[in-house]
């Protein structure tokens, strides 16, 4: 997945976006500069609410196991 930040200044400017990222099919949220401290709440519960892309969670564990590999830990009889 892939996220950018634009800021726009032109009102005009973001329609003509909303409209192309509509046409594409691109999902996106708004977040005004200066918002309350309750729209950045909401915001971030929506970044929450749909999660992370999974796809290749097991390539981050194996690259997580191997990095842990050499590593001497308490307790372990090994």
């Amino acid at each position: 997945m892939l996220q950018i930040t634009l800021e726009l200044k032109n009102n005009e400017d973001e329609a003509l976006l909303l409209t192309l990222l509509q046409r594409l099919g691109i999902s996106y949220l708004i977040l005004k500069k200066g918002s309350s401290g309750e729209d950045s709440l909401n915001y971030h519960r929506q970044i929450i609410e749909r999660g992370v892309d999974f796809v290749d969670f097991d390539d981050v564990m194996k690259d997580f196991e191997q990095s842990r590999k050499d590593r001497n830990l308490p307790f372990r009889s090994e």
